[in-house]
């Protein structure tokens, strides 16, 4: 199984060059990188530091993150996987204030930390059995895991 997670950028004019200015790497996306098991491949793209979606990559699963400012562009993300057939998930901010819009445009939303969910995402994914919206328990239950860094080996962000 293959999932390639997602961080859009805030979008651009067709004609201008991405401004880089969020140069911190994306802790949410290394705490499901720490979630997910040794046995399922997975793939990052942080469309903020220039990086570049292959749209014709094979993916069982595509997961977005998405935040208001940043929503439109996970839109066309998930539009873009659609026409090819892979399923996609978006979570975030968004998703959580926002999972009757994000429906629309994805085939599940999670409207929550990921931590207590992403487990029961791969094995629906797994089974061809993706739920539409995947909501974890109340914070006291969720089973924390550390986040697993080495997704940002070779990316460009801002070193602290």
């Amino acid at each position: 199984m293959k999932i390639i997670l997602i961080v859009p950028h805030i979008g651009r004019k067709p004609s201008e060059k991405y401004v880089r200015t969020w140069m911190m790497e994306p802790l949410p996306i290394a705490t499901i990188a720490g979630l997910t098991p040794k046995d399922v491949e997975l793939k990052f793209v942080d469309e903020r530091i220039g990086e570049q979606i292959n749209f014709d990559e094979s993916a069982d699963l595509v997961g977005i993150n998405a935040e208001a400012y940043t929503a439109k562009r996970a839109y066309e993300i998930s539009a873009e996987f659609h026409k090819r057939g892979i399923k996609t998930i978006i979570g975030g901010y968004h998703a959580m204030l926002m999972p009757h819009e994000i429906k629309k445009y994805a085939h599940s939303v999670m409207t929550g930390s990921a931590e207590d969910v992403w487990e029961e995402v791969i094995e629906d994914c797994k089974k061809g059995e993706l739920k539409r919206e995947y909501t974890p328990k109340p914070l006291n239950k969720i089973n924390f895991k550390l986040p697993d860094r080495s997704i940002f080996k070779d990316k460009n962000y801002l070193k602290l």
